[in-house]
């Protein structure tokens, strides 16, 4: 497989990984308003995309949701907002699929 070249720094299970989840396609993710994942469990999801508490479904990729928790100290937390600029460019990478750019 060519790597894109801006795409290059991205470990290879999250460049290779697409949704697989029931009507869930790279244009349906890059859609306006998407979530991460409406089914915030993923099918083979990698650990470096997910973005969403599975304790209080806080979105960390949209800062949305109720936190049950301290931010600046969860392990949990601290992990997932480690994973948003991940999430952030694997997004503009399946976004340049989706228009033919990819």
């Amino acid at each position: 497989m060519v790597v894109d070249s801006r795409y290059a720094e991205l470990p290879e299970a999250v460049r290779e990984f697409r949704p697989r989840c029931p009507g869930c396609t790279p244009v349906a993710v890059v859609s306006e308003g998407a979530r991460p994942c409406s089914f915030y469990d993923c099918p083979g999801l990698p650990a470096e995309l997910q973005v969403t508490c599975n304790m209080c479904m806080f979105d960390f990729a949209a800062e949305d949701g109720q936190p049950k928790c301290d931010h600046a100290t969860c392990e949990t937390a601290l992990r997932l907002k480690k994973n948003v600029a991940t999430y952030r460019q694997w997004v503009r990478l399946i976004t340049a699929e989706a228009v033919g750019q990819g």
